[in-house]
């Protein structure tokens, strides 16, 4: 299980290193475009760390209490219960502050597909389609969405650095 504390403790790091940035970034008196889409990103990449490690911790939890298969089961399940309308909130949020979904053009349409497959991916597991390997089929459902995390931590810090 040091592989789901490991994941959970490098994500959080990543969300501190983007709050700190955000925070000694300098301020300014109006809002482009540009500041809302990193704001999106920012807001998108704690909520990520959070969500990566409470599923990081679950089934480490749920294992004390049930055998290996329902644990990991319950713990897609869940992914998927929490997760879904946590993306319809953020689709919600990102057209209130930019009028469009794919605020970022491509990027966020890829961002898109692979947070569906995401999904997908952990319906299967909650059924019990993947196959035996439960804890690293969980474990690629967590590295996939680190890894989007991590793609909102380089562009927000990219788009922020770049002079326009």
């Amino acid at each position: 299980m040091d592989e789901f504390f490991a994941l959970g403790e490098i994500s959080i790091t990543i969300a501190g290193f983007a709050a700190l940035f955000s925070i000694l970034r300098s301020q300014k008196k109006t809002w482009g475009d540009l500041d809302k889409l990193n704001l999106i990103r920012f807001y998108m990449m704690i909520e990520f760390a959070c969500w990566i490690t409470i599923f990081c911790f679950l089934p480490v939890i749920l294992l004390a209490y049930f055998k290996t298969e329902i644990a990991f089961r319950l713990s897609f399940g869940l992914f998927c219960l929490v997760l879904i309308p946590y993306e319809v909130y953020a689709l919600k949020r990102s057209i209130r502050y930019s009028g469009k979904i794919a605020i970022a053009g491509g990027t966020t349409v890829i961002l898109l597909i692979i947070w569906n497959l995401i999904i997908f991916f952990a319906l299967l597991g909650t059924l019990n389609l993947l196959g035996e390997n439960y804890k690293a089929n969980y474990l690629i459902v967590l590295l996939f969405m680190f890894v989007s995390a991590l793609f909102l931590f380089i562009r927000l810090i990219y788009f922020s650095i770049r002079k326009v």
